[in-house]
């Protein structure tokens, strides 16, 4: 999680580089339809391996989420989901993509 995640009052957040990630694999599973297969074999690292294995647990029930995770991971998994519920717009979220 090095490099994801900044620690603040004991909770894990995404950093900006990690929002922005994604914001990217959000546009291309849930916009473009994509599928986690496919895109998987497209990430070319592992933060952005990382990044998109959160988006696509969008898909899976917080209950399986922690019987899979540890509750550090787990924390930062529901912040990265609050953060995507938040402020991802899927209609609108192509007139601001970033492909970083």
């Amino acid at each position: 999680m090095i490099g994801l995640t900044q620690v603040s009052q004991g909770n894990y957040l995404p950093t900006e580089g990690m929002k922005g990630l994604l914001r990217r694999w959000f546009y291309l599973k849930f916009v473009q339809k994509k599928s986690t297969v496919e895109l998987m074999a497209v990430a070319c690292d592992l933060r952005n391996k990382s990044a998109l294995s959160i988006v696509a647990l969008l898909d899976v029930d917080e209950q399986m989420i922690s019987q899979v995770v540890g509750k550090k991971r787990l924390i930062f998994v529901q912040n990265c989901h609050a953060y995507l519920k938040g402020s991802v717009n899927p209609g609108g979220l192509d007139s601001g993509f970033s492909n970083d």
